[in-house]
């Protein structure tokens, strides 16, 4: 009977120190991702005219995305992300919800949409959706985190 507690005392110890180790590592992995910007798009031009021919006149749009781990609050994120907007004489804010920390905005023709999530006390995500008219349009998802992150003194930078 001692050898049996013995045994399974032993496997709890090592099965904490295992824990701990594995913890560790995926700490270590979620710290490299933080200012990490990964952004997804499809170009105006890549779609297919549509079949219906009461569509094929309409013009064709995109999407970006980007989104950032942010080391932060999303209070402070949200509150750099409107003053950017504010002060910005091209970024008109069409909606705003301060409770769930989300900005829809036109910039010029493009419209767009910012979530801020808040994973823990001082991290948070950054997302950012637009529609895209054409090549050049892309950017400005990549362009509105990379000012957030300015505003905020955090280093972000492209994952690609």
């Amino acid at each position: 009977m001692n050898k049996i507690m013995r045994s399974v005392a032993i496997g709890l110890a090592l099965s904490v120190f295992f824990c701990g180790i594995a913890h560790a590592q995926w700490v270590m992995i979620g710290r490299k991702a933080i200012g990490k910007v990964k952004q997804l798009t499809s170009e105006a031009d890549s779609y297919q005219q549509s079949q219906d021919a009461g569509q094929q006149n309409m013009p064709k749009q995109g999407y970006a995305a980007a989104t950032v781990l942010l080391e932060a609050p999303a209070e402070k994120v949200y509150s750099a992300a409107i003053n950017i907007m504010k002060t910005n004489k091209d970024t008109r804010i069409n909606k705003k919800d301060d409770k769930a920390l989300s900005i829809e905005f036109t910039h010029g023709n493009l419209a767009a949409g910012m979530q801020i999530t808040s994973l823990s006390e001082n991290l948070s995500q950054l997302l950012v959706v637009s529609t895209v008219a054409g090549k050049a349009d892309s950017s400005l998802v990549l362009k509105a985190i990379m000012r957030i992150c300015n505003e905020m003194g955090v280093h972000c930078q492209s994952s690609e």
